[in-house]
């Protein structure tokens, strides 16, 4: 009935994804135990140009770049982390101690009902009592949201000699998977005939190259997102504007709601103690955020990816829909590495 180029084609396709699949619960499975070791592997792939470039240059051996290499971009790292966690830990624990409670929320709702009713004059019963419901709810939300983010950076600040731990290891590995790079790749490819290696060495630099593109794309996109945040707020004089933005930049992941968990609380309660130039501006910047990530998003990531807009978007509502986080990197990952695996004509 069907083609047998098609049967194949689609055995392939399951083998594939069954074979993923295990990779990727294994994956996330051991990666408590494995996290160190994960990070240091992909640092010394991104390093491994200027880890050359430094061996070349200043006619050393790989071990004393390797040294310097890992040593510098660790202290940049460190530095950069160090300067975000400081600013972000003083807004954290001043933004914390004045976060209205779930009433004042409620009266706040209330407070902006009795507004509009005045403005538009008397509004159906039915109407006010659904949207103050609505408004409550959304609100109660956001603030829930905004106390677990808070939170969670508060308690991986408390969490600093683990962290550190981990980081003294992941230098540690990072130096060593460096350094013996070379060493690692030949034991690697020394299991595979000629054919093999040549085949397999053009699957790893495929799925690299793509990989590295996705996160070039989906960083940019976080980073563009959190300087506009950054730069409008600033701009409007909104307190707590870098931890804001940073929260805004990275709830931007989301599909449907996005940075609007953020800036449409902060707009209605700047509506509500009166300051309507800011609430004003607060929406307009939100207008021009969504704009922009609508433009540069799918742009972007399909660019790079080589991989149609909606097939993004439609991984990354449907992962977040049935597994959350976990489930959208997993299927955006399965995309990836199908398109992989279809480019160098192994399915």
């Amino acid at each position: 009935m069907f083609d047998q180029l098609f049967i194949d084609k689609l055995k392939k396709t399951g083998i594939f994804f069954a074979a993923f699949t295990a990779i990727y619960v294994l994956f996330f499975l051991t990666l408590p135990y494995t996290l160190p070791f994960v990070l240091a592997f992909v640092l010394a792939l991104w390093i491994k140009p200027l880890n050359k470039y430094i061996q070349r240059k200043m006619k050393i051996s790989n071990g004393i770049s390797s040294l310097i290499t890992t040593v510098l971009v660790f202290a940049i790292i460190l530095i950069i982390i160090l300067v975000i966690l400081l600013k972000i830990t003083d807004e954290a624990i001043l933004l914390i101690t004045k976060i209205p409670s779930i009433e004042v929320i409620k009266d706040y709702a209330k407070e902006l009902i009795d507004e509009a009713s005045k403005m538009f004059g008397q509004l159906d019963p039915t109407i006010v009592e659904k949207t103050y419901q609505y408004l409550s709810a959304m609100m109660t939300n956001a603030l829930n949201i905004l106390i677990k983010v808070l939170n969670s950076i508060l308690s991986f600040v408390l969490k600093v000699p683990s962290v550190l731990m981990i980081g003294f290891i992941t230098f540690l590995a990072t130096y060593f998977f460096s350094k013996d790079m070379s060493f690692f790749n030949k034991n690697f490819y020394s299991i595979f005939s000629s054919q093999g290696k040549r085949r397999m060495e053009n699957i790893i630099k495929q799925a690299i190259s793509m990989i590295t593109g996705y996160i070039k794309a989906f960083s940019t996109v976080i980073l563009i997102t959190f300087i506009e945040t950054l730069i409008g707020f600033s701009i409007l004089g909104i307190e707590y504007a870098l931890i804001l933005s940073f929260i805004a930049s990275f709830m931007d992941v989301l599909p449907i709601v996005g940075v609007s968990i953020i800036y449409i609380p902060l707009a209605i309660y700047y509506f509500i103690i009166g300051n309507k130039f800011v609430a004003v501006g607060i929406i307009v910047l939100l207008a021009v955020v969504t704009v922009v990530r609508q433009i540069v998003e799918p742009k972007l990531v399909s660019t790079s990816l080589d991989i149609h807009p909606i097939m993004i978007l439609a991984a990354i509502f449907i992962g977040l829909k049935v597994y959350g986080f976990i489930g959208m990197i997993y299927l955006i990952a399965l995309i990836i590495f199908y398109k992989i695996l279809v480019k160098v004509k192994a399915i």
